[in-house]
């Protein structure tokens, strides 16, 4: 199988150029998608209510473990693919993306009858209010019907060095989505159900575009036979246990977002909820550029690591984790200059907006850190380093929030669970930091030693 001309950029263009490269449609395609969340919940706001929007941000925990599903799959099989082409060995790498795809379609269909059969329970677990449910209810079922629609093969598409095509399956289809919501939420008057109905509607057209890519468009420059589709117990233990930080990390978010929601239907109700679900929403705006930066150097690290290119390798972290620090610290200048007016984008609440802000600019008050975890976490993934990015992932999302969470909610109340966000941050840095150092110091001696 000859090398495309994504393949030869992987190889041999500069890093600077390359992160240029790979990154900026990464960036462009989540940013499209956080524009919908960010359309998504004015629309919902102006055309159902404060009470819908929260009844949404209560259910969005289980929006995300779909998303956790598919980004598991999809980093896993993006990592085990990226350092197969490094190798040239575009035979492990087709036969891995046909057994994401059979995997894919296996658990979104396993996940939709699970949910679906215990729909309010999970709910409840979710801290969802009697006010809330109806709303809750009605948004995501659909969204569990529609479950199978929610793929990650954009990653795969990344890969390969076609970050343009992956841009396009992240824009097209939210664009779509937008003006969805328009006609369903203020058009035909559906509220929730409207959103909802949208979402799967958009997922739908980028499910279709990926298999366009792959099957139909001779873009990709893998060619899959039947043989492929076969089950591969090891490739598919290495995807599951290189998309398990993945996984982590995005279900982390939902199971911090519940304790959250805990606490604030524990000392103060619908209104903590509505805001905190409107702050969440800003908060990922904010954060994934962040991940678009990660999505984009990911096959670049993986690549350089199949090659056997360490120096590549550390090059390309060190230069994406000055941008996640300079992107740091202008996103978190903009919220503490304008966050009242970001806010007032999704609600007239006067209630929400007074809270909101100082929820805005505490919970945000470690940007910077957090962007640097994404990376330091994302560079393991990309290598192969399974335990490392779990544990790491587990050190931000989990080990140290919710300890902080529970000691600061339970001393300080409403105001200790805000700052319980950055300084689990701090932490997770000064455990992440060194580690990642050490880890790149070793893999640059190793290769030292080896040219001696």
């Amino acid at each position: 199988m000859e090398t495309n001309d994504n393949q030869a950029l992987l190889e041999n263009a500069p890093v600077s150029t390359l992160i240029r490269k790979m990154s900026v449609p990464s960036i462009i395609g989540v940013m499209a998608y956080n524009l919908y969340n960010l359309f998504d919940t004015i629309f919902i706001s102006r055309g159902a209510g404060s009470s819908a929007v929260g009844g949404v941000a209560v259910s969005f925990p289980l929006f995300l473990f779909l998303s956790a599903v598919s980004s598991t799959l999809g980093s896993g099989a993006a990592s085990v693919m990226s350092r197969a082409f490094g190798r040239k060995d575009y035979e492990k790498a087709t036969k891995t993306a046909a057994n994401t795809f059979l995997l894919f379609y296996i658990t979104a269909i396993l996940v939709t009858i699970l949910g679906l059969c215990f729909l309010e329970q999970f709910l409840y677990a979710m801290g969802v209010t009697d006010t809330l449910l109806p709303y809750a209810k009605s948004y995501t079922r659909i969204i569990l019907a529609g479950a199978v629609t929610s793929t990650g093969f954009s990653s795969l598409i990344r890969a390969e060095g076609s970050s343009r095509y992956a841009m396009y399956i992240w824009v097209i289809p939210m664009s779509a989505n937008i003006l969805l919501d328009i006609l369903f939420i203020f058009g035909l008057r559906m509220g929730v159900i409207g959103a909802a109905a949208g979402t799967v509607m958009a997922q739908a057209i980028s499910m279709f575009m990926s298999i366009y890519y792959f099957f139909l468009s001779g873009k990709s420059c893998l060619k899959f036979s039947v043989k492929d589709f076969i089950p591969d117990k090891g490739i598919i233990r290495e995807v599951i246990l290189i998309g398990i930080p993945s996984f982590l990390q995005m279900s982390g978010y939902s199971i911090s977002i519940i304790i959250v929601n805990q606490f604030l239907r524990k000392y103060g109700g619908d209104l903590p909820i509505s805001t905190y679900g409107i702050v969440s929403r800003v908060n990922t705006l904010f954060l994934f550029p962040v991940m678009g930066l990660v999505q984009g150097i990911q096959p670049i690290i993986g690549y350089s690591n199949g090659a056997g290119k360490p120096v590549r390798t550390a090059e390309t972290l060190k230069k994406s984790s000055m941008l996640a620090v300079l992107y740091g610290a202008f996103g978190y200048l903009v919220i503490l200059l304008f966050s009242s007016q970001i806010l007032r984008l999704f609600t007239t609440d006067e209630g929400i907006l007074k809270l909101g802000s100082t929820v805005l600019k505490l919970t945000n008050a470690g940007i910077i850190l957090n962007g640097l975890l994404n990376i330091q976490s994302a560079y393991f993934q990309a290598v192969g380093k399974k335990l490392l990015s779990l544990f790491l992932v587990l050190c931000n999302q989990v080990i140290c929030f919710i300890p902080i969470t529970f000691l600061l909610g339970s001393i300080f109340g409403l105001s200790g669970i805000w700052y319980s966000f950055p300084v689990s941050a701090l932490l997770a840095s000064v455990v992440s930091g060194p580690i990642t150092v050490y880890s790149v110091r070793k893999s640059l001696t190793f290769k030292n030693r080896m040219l001696q």
